[in-house]
């Protein structure tokens, strides 16, 4: 069976350095390829179509959870309709992903999620493995390009997918390094990335939680890959401060 695992092919490859040299046809011809490439890898439209319609039980459940949370939402206007988005935000606490939805309305979305979250039997079989999540192990590479695979074929079939770009909980206040896999997954497929800051989801029951959109951004297609992650990043950070700024102003 062609799949992502065992199919022979690899997808065409072109380090960064190759990309400030090479003609802006070619350039655009490596990208085409790429996505053609996973666009050629057998995708269940019917699963999928399944996995977001499911989306919208624990969806509603986050929306409720969160209204009687009190949670304010910031600037939603700066949330685009695109038919493909990536989403990125900092990671506070487990608690993250049920305010999400508050400010994405019903938007279906296929999170990218650590192996360990395999081991919570109701979160996994009640939310992410029917809603289409992605799993990754932290430190295999290989499974890294696996989940990446299956999150550009998301993306490039007109999914909305959502990376949580630190990789792991910071708590309040302490933003980590953003994985430069977002900026990388942006700029094979071309999608924009859509930041969101999050605050006082860790201890629900000190402050209310508030959510913020901020600005959205595209890679370009011969971006170095650190500073689109730099400026992504910053996205996040303009975000979070915004919210700051709200809390100061009560």
């Amino acid at each position: 069976m062609n799949t992502i695992e065992n199919r022979q092919n690899k997808p065409p490859f072109m380090r960064s350095s190759k990309k400030l040299s090479v003609s802006d046809e070619e350039l655009e011809a490596f990208y085409i390829s790429l996505r053609k490439y996973y666009l050629d890898v057998p995708f269940d439209n019917i699963q999928v179509a399944r996995e977001e319609k499911y989306y919208q039980i624990p969806c509603k459940m986050s929306q409720l959870f969160s209204m009687l949370k009190g949670t304010k939402v910031l600037h939603q206007e700066r949330i685009h309709d695109n038919p493909a988005m990536l989403y990125t935000a900092n990671h506070i606490g487990s608690y993250d992903q049920f305010f999400i939805p508050s400010i994405l309305d019903n938007t279906p979305l296929h999170y990218l999620v650590k192996n360990k979250v395999t081991t919570w039997p109701v979160r996994w079989n009640l939310i992410y493995k029917p809603t289409g999540a992605v799993i990754v192990e932290p430190e295999s590479l290989r499974s890294w390009n696996h989940a990446k695979a299956k999150l550009i074929q998301y993306l490039l079939h007109g999914s909305k997918v959502f990376i949580f770009a630190e990789g792991s909980r910071r708590g309040e206040n302490n933003m980590g390094d953003f994985n430069p896999g977002v900026a990388q997954i942006a700029q094979e497929t071309g999608v924009k990335i859509g930041t969101l800051a999050i605050k006082n989801t860790s201890k629900l029951f000190l402050r209310k939680p508030v959510i913020c959109a901020g600005e959205v951004f595209s890679v370009g297609p011969r971006e170095d890959l650190k500073v689109a992650t730099e400026r992504i990043k910053s996205g996040v950070l303009n975000a979070y401060n915004e919210i700051l700024v709200y809390e100061s102003e009560l």
